[in-house]
């Protein structure tokens, strides 16, 4: 009997410490207006420091993609997503194969893209949402060289799924 308690006690140990293995501890980006919140986990992506053009900027653990997060005081209608997306990357060149579609993002009906940027003979892949709800629109987009993107499209799911809007 002591045999059987002493076993039920170290599996029980076991699967409280896979648990905490499986379980780990989110950190959480509140928006400049409090409206939106991206939980994140810090083992995979780290928030940098500070940004001068974005609300803030995420870089995977790899450092291979960028993400960018920011609260615009304005609305973007449908009707401009297409031109506000190409004016962000006319400085770097043209963008190709722009794709622009809804999609749920952690409950939020968000405007989706995917496009391409040839730079410097590099193929770059950018994905992220437009939403425009309370207070303004918001945006969070990926970038990476298309190898990157396409390998790691699991934990730019796991950023996206980690955005909700704070009631």
């Amino acid at each position: 009997m002591s045999k059987k308690i002493f076993l039920l006690f170290l599996l029980s140990g076991y699967f409280a410490a896979a648990q905490t293995k499986n379980n780990p501890k989110l950190e959480t980006y509140t928006s400049r207006k409090e409206i939106y919140e991206i939980k994140y986990n810090p083992q995979h992506w780290t928030k940098s420091p500070q940004t001068e053009t974005w609300d803030v900027e995420f870089r995977d653990k790899y450092n291979l993609i960028s993400a960018y997060f920011i609260e615009y005081d304005h609305f973007i209608p449908d009707k401009k997503l297409k031109s506000t997306i190409e004016e962000q990357y006319k400085e770097f060149g043209e963008i190709k194969n722009l794709k622009i579609y809804k999609k749920k993002v952690n409950s939020i009906e968000v405007n989706y893209f995917e496009c391409e940027l040839d730079y410097n003979d590099y193929l770059y892949k950018y994905q992220g949402f437009i939403y425009s709800g309370k207070g303004g629109s918001i945006q969070l987009q990926y970038g990476a060289q298309a190898e990157a993107i396409e390998r790691n499209q699991k934990l730019i799911d796991e950023l996206n799924n980690g955005i909700s809007i704070i009631n």
